[in-house]
């Protein structure tokens, strides 16, 4: 047929009547139908038409990809356009946005968009984000788009304490999907008078004033060499005096007097401290986590002998502390044998012929005691908040050590310093911590887009129910027949759906907490004085849940 017409006939033989186009006019490829000698064979005319609907083809392709990649530019201008609006208040982070959103009807809902696809979102709660760097960078890498102010967020950081601010009635209508880095009421582990006057095991006596001014002049007179720190909650102007010398009248200035650990522990001749990463992902139930790779080791700049109050230098350690490489036994450690900063200490501990293991028994066992005796506070706290699941808190732990190795805990610190700008060396370490801590709490999750899109299929990627339910004796026996037995929780038929929920969150954890270490429950390998009578119902079932997975899985036993 298509011989026949481009030698000019028609399908009945008849001849064309007017010259016609197998192109379009506009066509920048203009071919008009012409008679053509009979001396062409037939293979000829095939192969002239064959060409003739090549460019018919190949012109109507470079239409229609011109068209797509028309629009396909100016969304991507678009989605970059929105990617590169950069806060005034950050402009070293071009992914760090005010809040500017696009509409996404398929999920009654603003979203934002990286090539096409919805991603993530974190509201970074801070008047200044300069100190925020490597939190930024972090949320970054896994995938998160950075807002400044209320929109459509999945995970909030705040840096202050958020709770008693404009803020609350965002976190109040929060869902199981959202997390913010904090809990109501962690003040009571992190305020410096409340942790200090707790009368705990490893912190230095310390007295409320003016309330304790009685109690602490008694002590004072048995103990008259002892010499004491005057603190606030600001944690500033430190200074050592002897308790005659101190004004206890001034109430408006001080908070507390504490017993001052004249005795530390030195390497090369200074005095140091050891910060350690804690996680609490959980209250009720409990569930505290340490990180387990890596310590923060921080130095005074002067030595501590002869030791002159009035030289803070001494025995203050402030921003500007001396790094772990410029102590001259550490040097080699850190710089050649590129050990770790705990590794580094706990290698220094044994050539002095001290147990470094002890030490860090020690320190997991002052965190339990610590969470523990503020767990009732901390829930107390969260008491107006619908949804416990949401929080979660990561601190920093900071002790000091005597010359006997008797460990003491200085203070707590809330939104610990995570910025390198004055030590460059503990970038990577911190972008660690913040990341470590991410995965734990499932913020940095193993799925593409943000969690409130995640299918159950996607969900049960990561659980499902028979990986919390564990087969115990009782469930088969009939002693749970009636579910009234703590140990009845654990069963497929007597667990809840909100027991359910707690025990999947956990399971979670465990196969997330990458360099983390569970510190309570106390993992059923450690040793503990714990009564379980004392606990709390929903500590007790937690406990139980994981022993039972430990006797399944020596894995969870740690």
């Amino acid at each position: 047929m298509l011989v026949h017409r481009l030698r000019g006939g028609s399908e009945s033989g008849g001849s064309t009547s007017r010259k016609s186009s197998i192109m379009d006019r506009g066509s920048p490829i203009h071919v008009r139908m012409m008679r053509l000698p009979r001396s062409l064979n037939a293979a000829t005319l095939m192969c002239i038409g064959a060409a003739i609907l090549a460019l018919y083809i190949a012109y109507h392709q470079h239409t229609l990809e011109s068209s797509v990649n028309s629009h396909h530019s100016d969304l991507s201008a678009k989605i970059d356009m929105l990617q590169t609006t950069v806060d005034s208040h950050n402009p070293g982070h071009p992914h760090v946005m005010d809040n500017v959103k696009v509409a996404d009807a398929s999920h009654g809902q603003n979203v934002f968009l990286r090539n096409g696809r919805a991603v993530p979102t974190l509201w970074l709660m801070a008047k200044s984000v300069h100190h925020l760097n490597h939190v930024i960078t972090v949320f970054e890498r896994i995938g998160y788009q950075i807002i400044r102010q209320a929109g459509q967020f999945d995970a909030i950081w705040s840096y202050d304490y958020p709770f008693s601010s404009g803020w609350k009635q965002y976190i109040l209508a929060m869902k199981d999907h959202q997390k913010i880095n904090h809990f109501p009421g962690s003040g009571y582990i992190t305020n410096k008078m409340s942790l200090s006057t707790s009368k705990l095991t490893h912190l230095p006596k310390a007295y409320e004033i003016p309330k304790d001014v009685a109690a602490l002049k008694k002590f004072a007179a048995g103990n008259p060499d002892k010499m004491w720190v005057m603190k606030s909650n600001d944690h500033r102007g430190i200074k050592i005096k002897k308790l005659a010398d101190m004004d206890l009248s001034d109430a408006g200035r001080l908070n507390f007097v504490q017993e001052f650990v004249g005795n530390p522990f030195l390497i090369d001749g200074r005095k140091f401290d050891i910060g350690v990463y804690v996680t609490i992902a959980s209250v009720n139930p409990l569930r505290v986590y340490m990180y387990e790779e890596e310590v923060l080791l921080r130095f005074c700049t002067e030595p501590y002998h002869p030791l002159d109050v009035t030289n803070v230098a001494k025995y203050v350690i402030g921003d500007k502390y001396t790094p772990t490489r410029q102590i001259p036994s550490l040097k080699e450690s850190i710089d050649s044998r590129h050990y770790s900063m705990k590794q580094t200490l706990s290698m220094h501990l044994k050539s002095k012929g001290f147990d470094s293991e002890k030490l860090w028994a020690a320190i997991r066992t002052c965190i339990r005691e610590v969470v523990t005796d503020k767990e009732k506070d901390i829930i107390h706290s969260m008491a107006s908040y619908p949804n416990p699941s949401i929080f979660f808190e990561m601190v920093r732990f900071d002790f000091v050590i005597d010359d006997k190795m008797q460990l003491w805990l200085m203070e707590v610190n809330m939104s610990p310093n995570l910025s390198s700008a004055v030590h460059p060396e503990n970038a990577i370490m911190y972008e660690q911590v913040i990341f470590n801590t991410l995965a734990l709490v499932g913020v940095a999750h193993h799925t593409a887009g943000p969690s409130s899109r995640l299918t159950p299929e996607e969900h049960a990627m990561g659980v499902r129910t028979s990986d919390v339910v564990v087969p115990v004796d009782e469930c088969h026996t009939g002693v749970c027949d009636g579910c009234a037995k703590d140990i009845c929780m654990l069963c497929a038929g007597c667990m809840s759906d909100s027991q359910k929920k707690i025990f999947k969150a956990a399971f979670l954890e465990y196969s997330s907490r990458r360099s983390y270490r569970r510190v309570y429950p106390i993992p059923p390998n450690e040793s503990s004085k714990s009564d379980d009578k004392s606990l709390s119902t929903p500590n007790k079932i937690m406990a139980l849940w994981y022993k039972a997975k430990c006797q399944h899985n020596p894995a969870w036993c740690v």
